[in-house]
């Protein structure tokens, strides 16, 4: 092998490393999502099951607990169980529900202080017997 060919294979092995080295870390950047839908099924007071969807964007790490089940389920609870016409507030949600009838569907929304994740919860409750 000539030096000239040395050295053509020894820049191809360091520009292959490179390459290998570059791509796990494009991979995890490329794991984050931007946005998360999760559905939750709630039973409240009445034993009805009430199901929730929440649409989250812009996860921080960290923010997870904000749209775990439980605290999904203190959101529900508050508004359902309680009979609510008006917008309310739980859990750092605004809630607020449009009734029709014996029906209320609620948007309720939680905007992260100091990090750029929104949710927005959606559920919807008959309040006839």
């Amino acid at each position: 092998m000539t030096i000239r060919s040395r050295r053509v294979a020894a820049l191809g092995l360091v520009g292959a490393t490179v390459c290998a080295a570059a791509a796990p870390a494009v991979g995890v950047a490329a794991v984050q999502p931007d946005q998360i839908k999760a559905a939750y099924s709630i039973k409240v007071a009445n034993g009805d099951v009430v199901r929730a969807r929440a649409t989250v964007t812009n996860p921080a790490p960290g923010t997870a607990r904000w749209w775990s089940k439980r605290t999904i389920a203190k959101v529900v609870r508050k508004g359902v169980d309680n009979g609510y016409e008006m917008p309310y507030r739980a859990q750092g949600y605004r809630c607020t529900p449009v009734v029709n009838g014996d029906v209320a569907r609620f948007t309720c929304k939680l905007n992260g202080a100091d990090v750029p994740t929104t949710i927005t919860l959606r559920f919807t409750a008959d309040y006839g017997n």
